[in-house]
């Protein structure tokens, strides 16, 4: 007997805003159920899929996106002030979350 199709929804959106320190970095969780088990990522305001950014910002598989710890000199506009969308996806549909601010400082 085949299983039936459900489109994704949030176990965990992530919140509207998360303001951090440079020296603790922070983590953005994600989660959605679904049948078939969605996919997630995240994307930027303009609709761009985050790539990871080595040292800097870090996709996990469970869908969380972290921010590491940075010096002044590491920061990057475009990664610790800017917003975030999580994406959840499967062949029964998709859903965004809430848009996130991200702002990092020291």
């Amino acid at each position: 007997m085949g299983r039936r199709l459900r489109g994704p929804s949030f176990e965990y959106e992530p919140p509207s805003r998360v303001d951090f320190d440079n020296s603790t970095g922070s983590v953005i969780r994600c989660s959605a159920k679904g049948q078939p088990t969605p996919d997630l990522w995240w994307e930027t305001k303009n609709g761009s899929i985050v790539r990871e950014v080595p040292g800097l910002q870090h996709l996990r598989p469970d869908g969380s996106m972290v921010f590491a710890p940075f010096t002044p000199m590491q920061y990057r506009r475009e990664v610790h002030d800017a917003i975030y969308r999580c994406v959840a996806a499967n062949v029964a549909g998709k859903i965004g979350s809430r848009e996130v601010r991200v702002r990092a400082g020291n």
